[in-house]
């Protein structure tokens, strides 16, 4: 096995450095990760690549809540798309789901298309589809470069089974991304139970509370922690290659 991608999402300039100074060699750039990620503005993509030079993917998902999105939040999701394509970041993230849960293939062609040939990932609306198999195939007919998924359980680890299947079904024909609580207590298992190259993580840690009166009355933030994936950086790079 070559080296284990380890992809960071990241929602501030902070987190960038944090995850490029622990070692990570993608960042995810969202707003709201604690939503589980939305589409992050233009100023934070350019402030971002002040501070790192590694591969930036964008998130595209205009609200929390479930991916059933109507025609006007489509449009809201091919606006932003456009917005961020002359910047040209290393690829976008999005999902579009039908009202029957399965992938939006007529949403997605639109949004694919704008992408000009940029790699798009279907993110974690995957695994709100009712056949994995099905949407997996269907994201591969469409031509997304890449799914990121935690098998349908709330963790990697958890649904590293499934997470295996996908990348065996796969063959090849699009990446497979495991994420889901990824830590460097259990990156390797799910590396090694899943037979894929790459990771995904937020890699966070609260951010000590202010005493400062500006900051009173907040709920207490998280941020990326350069030591966590520089944690997972290591146990990955010391577990290579992979037992026979």
């Amino acid at each position: 096995m070559t080296r284990v991608v380890i992809e960071a999402a990241v929602e501030t300039v902070e987190d960038a450095e944090a995850a490029t100074k622990g070692g990570a060699d993608r960042l995810e750039l969202c707003a709201a990760l604690d939503l589980g990620g939305l589409t992050p503005t233009l100023g934070a993509l350019h402030e971002l690549r002040a501070v790192s030079g590694l591969p930036v993917v964008v998130m595209i998902r205009p609200r929390g809540g479930d991916f059933v999105y109507d025609e006007r939040e489509v449009r809201v999701m091919a606006h932003d798309l456009e917005g961020f394509l002359p910047h040209k970041p290393a690829g976008f993230v999005l999902g579009v789901l039908d009202k029957s849960g399965r992938v939006h293939e007529e949403a997605c062609k639109v949004l694919l298309k704008l992408a000009g040939g940029v790699p798009v990932v279907f993110h974690r609306a995957f695994d709100r589809t009712p056949s994995p198999m099905k949407a997996l195939e269907t994201c591969v007919e469409l031509g997304f470069a890449r799914i990121l998924t935690s098998g349908r359980e709330a963790t990697g680890l958890a649904g590293a089974t499934e997470i295996r299947n996908l990348e065996a079904a796969a063959a090849g024909r699009i990446e497979i991304l495991p994420c889901g609580k990824v830590t460097a207590t259990n990156a390797v298992e799910i590396l090694w139970l899943t037979y894929c190259t790459q990771l995904h993580g937020a890699f966070a840690e609260p951010v000590p509370a202010a005493t400062e009166r500006g900051h009173r009355g907040y709920a207490q933030r998280c941020r990326t922690s350069a030591a966590e994936v520089a944690a997972v950086r290591a146990a990955v790079d010391a577990a290579l290659p992979r037992p026979a």
